[in-house]
């Protein structure tokens, strides 16, 4: 796979556009099949023929809003590459300002130790990441930031596992962009870019495994400040960890469902009586507890001795 191609956008502005909203449903021009081609998205180019690939879908799979998503899947013809690249390109009908803009949406991934998925908010003409955030393989979260004009991934205090629907955010202020996963809030920092963003990317490396994109929302909500975060925050703590025996959750909310996974997303056989959950007979290592509370997910790592 060569490196990618600067796109011409279909349309050009200077202006940030208003609110917007992607669903992948017959109602907003889409069809099942192919994205490339399908109301300003097109798939990865290849820089060669075909011009892009082909498996890039809208499907009738799964959905979190409405009956389609964009189904990222891999390419047979391309090897696994060295980072995510290979999915659905939005080229956006006017540029988002790093220091004004929000967009949010909500991703499911179909397994742990597959492919590493992403979204990434980049100047295309200058091939410039301003944004971006990746979901790797082992079920670390981490985001691109620059320090001292270097930019690095560092990983944030965030798990996923697989086949769970995800909520992601990410505001661009006048000082920084903030992230927000299920509406929790978890890194505040300066872009790694300060020129506009004019493609969105969810893209993942092209190995194992797939990954739907639904419910986009571009611009439908105000910036925050960063000295402002989202009121009424609602926390979740896990101890002890290490655990021996039991673990005790604690939080602000009702907890509704409770789950153990090992590291390849593997569900394991652990009793859980309220908001304690019994890991004596779990071997040691290290593993994911997933817990559901009224309108939250969370997914905390701990350790088994």
């Amino acid at each position: 796979m060569k490196k990618y191609y600067s796109i011409v956008f279909l349309i050009s502005s200077v202006c940030i556009f208003a609110q917007q909203s992607i669903s992948f449903e017959s109602t907003e021009g889409f069809s099942t099949g192919d994205i490339n081609g399908q109301a300003g998205w097109i798939s990865t180019p290849t820089g060669g023929v075909p011009q892009n690939v082909t498996h890039q879908t809208v499907s009738l799979d799964k959905a979190s809003d409405g009956s389609s998503s964009l189904k990222i899947v891999k390419e047979n013809t391309y090897g696994t590459q060295s980072a995510p690249i290979i999915g659905g390109f939005y080229n956006l009908p006017a540029p988002l300002a790093c220091n004004n803009f929000s967009v949010s949406f909500d991703i499911n991934m179909s397994q742990l130790n597959g492919s590493d998925f992403g979204f990434q908010g980049v100047n295309d003409m200058d091939d410039q990441f301003v944004v971006r955030l990746d979901f790797e393989k082992t079920g670390l979260v981490k985001l691109l930031n620059t320090v001292s004009g270097i930019q690095n991934l560092i990983p944030v205090p965030s798990t996923w596992l697989p086949n769970i629907w995800y909520r992601i955010k990410v505001v661009g202020t006048a000082t920084d962009v903030i992230y927000y996963l299920n509406d929790l809030l978890i890194y505040t920092g300066p872009p790694a870019s300060s020129l506009p963003i004019n493609q969105l990317r969810f893209v993942h490396n092209n190995a194992l495994g797939s990954a739907y994109i639904d419910n986009i929302k571009i611009n439908n909500q105000a910036t925050l400040s960063t000295k402002d975060p989202v009121k009424n925050e609602v926390k979740l703590s896990v101890y002890p960890n290490p655990a021996t025996e039991v673990i005790k959750i604690t939080t602000s909310q009702k907890i509704r469902h409770i789950e153990v996974y090992d590291l390849s997303g593997k569900r394991m056989d652990a009793t859980v009586s309220g908001d304690q959950v019994y890991v004596k007979n779990l071997s040691s290592g290290t593993y994911l507890l997933n817990v559901e509370t009224d309108g939250r997910n969370f997914t905390e790592k701990f350790i088994k001795k």
